[in-house]
């Protein structure tokens, strides 16, 4: 028997040497002769209707040869604008992603109109579908061809995820369809399950907030209006920073997805059927299992509530606005927690040395500001003598949609950021010296002008789920922590803000609390190359589901499930270097077979 395990282990590693030294399997780009014919694609574009575009950076109009002075002076006044970005298939919400990371992959705003336009990371065509079929047959088409596929609802991702140099995109916008449910029934099961909200691909957070508004209702969305509802806010796990302590995560209260599978079929998940991709789909990251057209939600009433924040600001903070200003207001949070009062802790970097730190509370069902109001003025009191005057405001709400958000977002000019988070637990955040030491952590956090830290509301709820790809130790979280950091609009200024951010931020916020090392895949690092940073013991599952359902990495994102096999632009696989990366590489039984051929036969050698 050994004899023969060593024939069939010397067979299989003389297959492997033979792979090895095959050509690394690309997707094909534009200058290739596997690229699309004219006429492939004019017959692709008669097949969605029509809404085949070749994209080209929204700055296109501000450089040779297609200078326009009006048509430029226009888009600059646009671009600031969050609604206008989200609804153009050759634009992301921050502008530094609509560029590759060398100087002759820009095309900026601001450039002289005698700089050449480079496409940079805008897709070359976009499909912007309005039909689930049309989605269907981008899919295939994409497949078919051996394409790089993008999939765009607003353009949000923190790390450019929705886009992707000479890729096809499928911008979702189109589906617009919102309908009510007063007693939703999951495909495929005989219970119903309450009131519920199904969503297009395309809906936005503050058009639901609208017509929830309207129609009684509220769901766990996102703080920026211009959030798509069902994209990759959803599936990376859907964090509000003021109702997800009440209600849980948004995946928390997912209830069914619509999905366009890699093989173009169109398939139904929930706890009924397709349990996998249900599973996978809570947490797993968005534009990775497929292109999700419909998402089912648990809603709310929309309840009364009474909004309260406590501020302080300094010019030049000293030792006592970390020590007592900063740490009080953690404690207050802290306290507000224990009464199952949600806040948000916020700490902003101000013109010059400035400094600004606050703290807002949602007191949902509540009706009279008084109590409030009672409980800030000693506060403010406690705070006035150790030499930090205080400003505090309280709202009573008759409807909770009412501070929802619901119009667009209007961004600086040349507008670019990028971001990172850490989870911190709640036994660190509830200790007795956990406040003063995020006070402490975060005077060490280097912050420039318009930097800025906050706080999203965990434990509560988000506690009680712990079906979802989250990480686990989502469960037992107290708060996200999540820091923004403003870029300048060039490749120049990319690269030193993400520098700045892997090297000297990040180790500053994983330090808040060392018993974990956990990011928030929506708010993350775009240098993370830890997927278990995510996922930790969830990883493994999720990568056996997208080899389920997307065996060739059709889907795919620079910090998705499965990203580990390929170069960070996805177009090109990675070399395989180890024998444990091949044994992994391959599905199923298969896999155990070999796995236990391989370390048996080294046993017994």
């Amino acid at each position: 028997m050994k004899y023969f395990l060593v024939a069939v282990v010397g067979l299989f590693l003389g297959w492997l040497s033979l792979v090895d030294r095959e050509p690394r399997s690309c997707r094909c780009r534009p200058w290739e002769p596997c690229w699309p014919s004219e006429d492939t694609w004019q017959d692709f574009n008669a097949s969605i209707a029509g809404n085949l575009i070749r994209l080209r950076p929204i700055a296109d109009v501000c450089h040779e040869p297609a200078f326009d002075q009006s048509a430029c002076s226009e888009r600059r006044r646009l671009s600031r604008n969050s609604a206008w970005r989200a609804a153009q298939p050759g634009a992301l919400q921050y502008c530094i992603w609509e560029s590759g990371s060398n100087p002759n992959e820009t095309c900026l705003l601001a450039a002289s109109p005698e700089t050449p336009c480079h496409q940079g990371r805008i897709p070359f065509y976009s499909a912007a579908v309005d039909s689930v079929e049309q989605i269907q047959r981008a899919v295939v088409f994409a497949k078919e061809h051996n394409l790089r596929l993008a999939i765009r609802n607003t353009g949000h991702d923190g790390a450019g995820q929705s886009s992707g140099p000479n890729s096809l995109q499928i911008h979702t916008q189109g589906l617009q369809d919102i309908q009510y449910h007063g007693d939703f029934q999951p495909n495929g099961s005989t219970v119903h399950r309450g009131s519920a909200v199904t969503v297009g691909a395309g809906v936005q957070i503050g058009d639901l907030n609208r017509r929830g508004s309207q129609e009684g209702y509220t769901v766990v969305g996102g703080e920026c209006p211009t959030v798509g509802a069902a994209g990759g806010f959803l599936q990376g796990g859907g964090v509000s920073s003021f109702l997800s302590h009440s209600w849980g995560l948004a995946v928390d209260n997912v209830l069914e997805f619509e999905v366009v599978t890699a093989q173009g079929g169109l398939v139904v998940a929930n706890a009924h059927q397709n349990q996998d991709l249900f599973w996978a789909l809570r947490g797993g990251g968005g534009g990775t299992f497929g292109v999700v057209t419909r998402a089912t939600i648990r809603t709310y009433p929309d309840v009364t509530v009474v909004v309260a924040t406590l501020t302080i600001a300094v010019d030049d903070p000293d030792a006592t606005f970390w020590t007592k200003g900063v740490t009080t207001l953690l404690i207050e949070l802290q306290e507000f927690n224990r009464e199952n009062v949600a806040g948000q802790f916020l700490l902003k970097r101000l013109p010059g040395s400035g400094i600004e730190g606050s703290i807002t509370m949602y007191f949902l069902n509540e009706t009279e500001t008084e109590r409030v109001d009672d409980h800030l003025n000693l506060v403010k009191t406690t705070l006035g003598k150790e030499g930090l005057p205080a400003t505090s405001s309280s709202q009573y709400l008759p409807r909770l949609s009412m501070a929802l958000p619901m119009n667009p977002d209007i961004y600086p000019e040349n507008h670019g950021v990028v971001m990172g988070s850490v989870l911190v637990s709640n036994e660190m955040f509830n200790s007795s010296e956990g406040p003063q030491r995020m006070a402490e952590k975060f005077a060490s956090l280097p912050m420039g002008p318009r930097d800025r830290v906050f706080t999203s509301n965990l434990g509560g709820r988000v506690m009680a789920n712990r079906e979802t790809a989250m990480h686990p130790a989502w469960r037992s979280a107290a708060h996200l922590i999540n820091f923004v950091r403003v870029a300048q609009p060039s490749v120049e200024g990319k690269l030193i803000a993400l520098e700045g951010l892997t090297k000297h931020q990040m180790p500053v916020l994983y330090s808040l609390d060392e018993s974990l090392r956990v990011s928030y895949l929506n708010v993350a690092d775009p240098n993370e190359n830890e997927s278990h940073v995510f996922w930790g013991e969830n990883y493994k599952r999720l990568l056996h589901i997208k080899r389920r359902w997307d065996v060739n990495d059709l889907f795919l994102t620079k910090l998705g499930v499965g990203r580990e096999g390929w170069e960070m632009d996805g177009m090109c696989r990675r070399r395989t270097n180890s024998l444990d990366q091949v044994v992994d590489s391959v599905p199923g039984q298969v896999q155990k077979i070999l796995g236990r051929i391989l370390r048996d036969t080294v046993d017994d050698l």
